[in-house]
């Protein structure tokens, strides 16, 4: 034994013997393990598309809110409008515009039209 000790060259160490039979051994299905390390760009690309579907979809959703938003804006104006217009028409103090007294209505199949004359006058 001491002859192995002075036959070593000076500086090494004796490795140890790898406990081999005691090792837990993982095996892996070989068509899943090549589906793994072949996948990588499937999976990026599923990736890619996924994310560009939901942008898409907030885009779609941000112009539809846009939408709704002006739609709505539109339809307070008009109806601001219009309640303007009822109280001067109601109090035609002013006599500006004088509405004829008969309106004349024309019926269509669809639609109906109410047709009055408005009297423009300047004082």
């Amino acid at each position: 034994m001491e002859d192995e000790e002075f036959n070593k060259p000076p500086g090494k160490k004796q490795r140890k013997s790898k406990n081999r039979q005691s090792k837990t051994v993982l095996k892996f299905d070989d068509a899943n393990r090549i589906e793994y390390l072949t996948g990588f760009r499937k999976r990026k690309n599923e990736r890619k598309e996924k994310a560009k579907q939901d942008n898409e979809r907030l885009l779609k959703e941000a112009r539809a809110r846009l939408k709704r938003k002006a739609r709505e804006e539109k339809r307070e104006k008009l109806e601001t409008i219009m309640k303007n217009f009822n109280e001067n028409c109601n109090n035609n103090d002013d006599e500006l515009t004088k509405f004829e007294a008969n309106p004349e209505v024309f019926e269509d199949e669809e639609t109906t039209v109410t047709v009055a004359a408005i009297d423009i006058t300047t004082s």
